[in-house]
């Protein structure tokens, strides 16, 4: 069964998230459906904007720990594991993401590769990879430091705290606030709005911003690296343990 669902209208293809029971967490086989959505969507000629939006309270816990628990530094490798979607950074037309409730760790991630940020009032954005002795693997802390400055993201990345929609928007990593009840409508709005232009130029605009993130991919390579050593620890697999046990992680090395 699918975990989420693909809609097309004016111009606009919409991907919600509904990964039900695990608060669209990002399994690799999700990562994949969610992959293979927005390649559809960026080959097909009628679509001109993507909307990415979640169907549960939440928009996405981020990274699924159950999974990663079970995964060796060995496959990590291998797979080249990020606990995140891929395909996104090298969609070529303008993605906008609603987001409610909480997107963190992962789920973070996918929001700060997409173009426009819309977040519901009491939407939260965090990076809690480091209770579980880990760290971004997919962009976090590139990304999110070229968005919100140096000491924001450490802030965010060293303590694990949450930002508030309002926070997010005064650091720049959310786009526009609206109220809860108003999110899918307005960010469904924005989309058409982007779709009604020319497809070629909305897309070298994408292009031309993106061409600023100078060293970008130098650094998500090097981030990689640094998060797949991670899975070698004691700490980490600790962390991960506790997390699935719901209790305090008992951390070896300080």
């Amino acid at each position: 069964m699918s975990s989420l669902s693909v809609k097309q209208y004016d111009g606009v293809g919409h991907i919600i998230l509904n990964r039900v029971g695990a608060l669209n967490a990002l399994s690799r086989e999700f990562c994949h459906e969610i992959d293979d959505a927005l390649r559809d969507l960026d080959n097909t000629e009628s679509i001109h904007a993507i909307l990415i939006s979640s169907a549960l309270k939440h928009f996405c816990a981020g990274a699924d720990i159950r999974e990663m628990a079970e995964m060796t530094a060995e496959e990590v490798i291998a797979e080249q594991f990020t606990g995140c979607v891929s395909s996104l950074p090298d969609i070529s037309k303008p993605v906008i993401v609603a987001v409610k409730g909480l997107a963190a760790g992962g789920g973070c991630e996918l929001v700060e590769m997409c173009d426009i940020v819309i977040a519901a009032a009491t939407a939260r954005f965090c990076h809690p990879e480091i209770t579980l002795a880990a760290m971004p693997g997919a962009g976090g802390t590139q990304r999110l430091a070229r968005v919100v400055g140096k000491h924001i993201a450490m802030d965010l990345l060293l303590t694990g705290r949450s930002l508030s929609a309002d926070e997010a928007f005064a650091a720049g990593l959310v786009s526009r606030i609206v109220p809860d009840e108003q999110l899918e409508d307005e960010a469904l709005a924005v989309a058409k709005q982007v779709a009604s232009f020319s497809g070629p130029v909305t897309r070298r605009i994408k292009a031309s911003v993106n061409d600023t993130q100078v060293n970008l991919e130098t650094g998500l390579i090097v981030e990689r690296d640094r998060f797949h050593r991670c899975f070698t620890e004691h700490d980490f697999r600790e962390g991960v343990r506790a997390f699935i046990e719901k209790r305090r992680a008992n951390f070896l090395h300080r």
